[in-house]
């Protein structure tokens, strides 16, 4: 993997003065920091309740408050990821998504579905479980620190019963989700999925650069976004969508009141039924 995290697009202007700070800490603290937690890890459970059985999945990462989410901040979870999920559970087997999961389902080939900044693997991990095991799932994040905690994740909950399941870096941007494209045989994906990806405004432009090279002509691609301290907001993500040549759709889903949108998106021309 290439060594990157995303503290350097969320603190570019930063960088150099915290690797000078870093440097100071080191000498100033000595060998221990009486503050900092012992223990910053955490381990999240989830269920989800799907038809008559129950899903359950466990990951392991960090405190959302440890200093290790100021690095690389796919190293927690984040809350529009339970209602994405909740979105995946309720729309399995809508003709948009079709998991593939009813008898009458139209899905005879394989489905291929796409996490973008996977992070510790929730949404990924839940698409893989429920879906049938036609269709393959590929869980990417572009933070060097967040993929072997996403890799050991879907490791211990994947079904052997199911389709398979990868990870992969994936950085976004035309030229690089290109590169990425080539390592799948070219072979673009029918429904991609993320959560709690937008932070900065110069993700935007690479993000839906990305989703244009991988999202198949019929593809749907589903967002939940949650309003946090960032400088970036919702509307700037639809406009550039609207560039793109998307158009988008808010879903009940969505809790306003809670800061959280989920939108579906899919080429502009698509009939919907």
């Amino acid at each position: 993997d290439k060594k990157w995290t995303d503290d350097s697009i969320r603190w570019p202007e930063d960088q150099d003065k915290k690797k000078e700070d870093n440097e100071e800490e080191e000498e100033e603290e000595g060998p221990m920091d009486i503050f900092k937690d012992p223990d910053p890890t955490e381990s999240f459970q989830f269920k989800f309740k799907v038809d008559k059985e129950t899903v359950e999945i466990e990951l392991d990462g960090y405190k959302a408050e440890s200093d290790e989410i100021w690095k690389s901040t796919g190293l927690t979870i984040w809350k529009a990821s339970e209602y994405l999920c909740h979105y995946i559970v309720k729309h399995r087997d809508d003709e948009a998504m079709d998991l593939g999961t009813k008898k009458s389902s139209a899905t005879k080939d394989k489905k291929r579905i796409l996490e973008l900044g996977a992070g510790l693997g929730l949404v990924g991990i839940l698409a893989h479980r429920i879906a049938s095991p036609k269709c393959e799932v590929v869980l990417t994040d572009g933070d060097s620190e967040a993929l072997p905690h996403l890799r050991a994740n879907v490791d211990e909950n994947k079904d052997e019963q199911k389709g398979q399941v990868q990870c992969r870096q994936l950085i976004w941007g035309e030229e690089t989700s290109l590169e990425f494209l080539e390592l799948q045989q070219k072979e673009k994906f029918d429904i991609i999925l993320a959560s709690d990806i937008v932070y900065s405004p110069v993700i935007i432009e690479p993000l839906w650069e990305t989703i244009k090279v991988l999202l198949e002509p019929n593809g749907l691609f589903v967002m939940a976004y949650a309003k946090r301290q960032v400088p970036v907001e919702i509307g700037e993500v639809l406009s550039a969508a609207t560039e793109a040549g998307f158009m988008y759709e808010e879903c009940e889903e969505s809790d306003h009141e809670k800061g959280v949108f989920v939108y579906t998106f899919q080429w502009k021309g698509i009939q919907k039924e």
